[in-house]
């Protein structure tokens, strides 16, 4: 596949593209779910792993729960759920936050902004997955390209989990979002 940092900045861009298309009015609800998914899964995830590994421990008795393979299932799962998530926005109605653009250029560029942070919480969350459970896709022959440079070793403590070290940080945006709107 390549550097991973190189598919971070494309799903990044790809998001500012979204952004300034859909305008910052629209994204910013995108942002709310984003960072509700984040939070939800983080919360789950200590006590999903052991139901899951043993979910399919039994279906599969000689499943090891330490293996690649567990590790693999587990980075499937998340990011398939936080991409299902992510979509599921995109793709019905989503929050109405209501409120109007402002117009360009200045709309433009909180669009780019908002677009920015979206790629990133989203890019950034997808690597979090990847990197927490060491990497699965190299398992499949053309995976992440490894070791990892050194401004991907550096990008990895600048992903969105490992800056908000508490999952309840993750809701400060959505309130300050939700106040701004509320203050109209």
């Amino acid at each position: 596949m390549g550097p991973i940092e190189t598919y971070f900045a494309t799903i990044a861009i790809i998001f500012v593209f979204i952004s300034v298309a859909r305008g910052y009015a629209k994204e910013l609800s995108t942002t709310i779910i984003i960072l509700v998914a984040i939070f939800l899964l983080d919360v789950i995830d200590g006590r999903l792993n052991p139901l899951l590994l043993a979910l399919v421990s039994t279906i599969f008795p000689d499943f090891d729960r330490a293996s690649a393979a567990a590790d693999t299932l587990l980075c499937v799962v998340y990011s398939v759920a936080f991409i299902g998530s992510v979509f599921a926005n995109y793709s019905g109605n989503s929050l109405n936050l209501g409120g109007s653009q402002a117009a360009p250029p200045v709309g433009t560029y909180i669009s780019i902004l908002v677009g920015l942070m979206n790629g990133y919480l989203v890019a950034g969350t997808l690597w979090f997955y990847q990197a927490l459970y060491d990497y699965p896709l190299k398992f499949f022959g053309r995976g992440i390209e490894q070791p990892l440079s050194s401004t991907a070793q550096a990008m990895v403590e600048l992903l969105p989990q490992k800056l908000a070290l508490n999952a309840g940080y993750l809701m400060i945006p959505i309130a300050v979002i939700l106040l701004l709107r509320a203050r109209g």
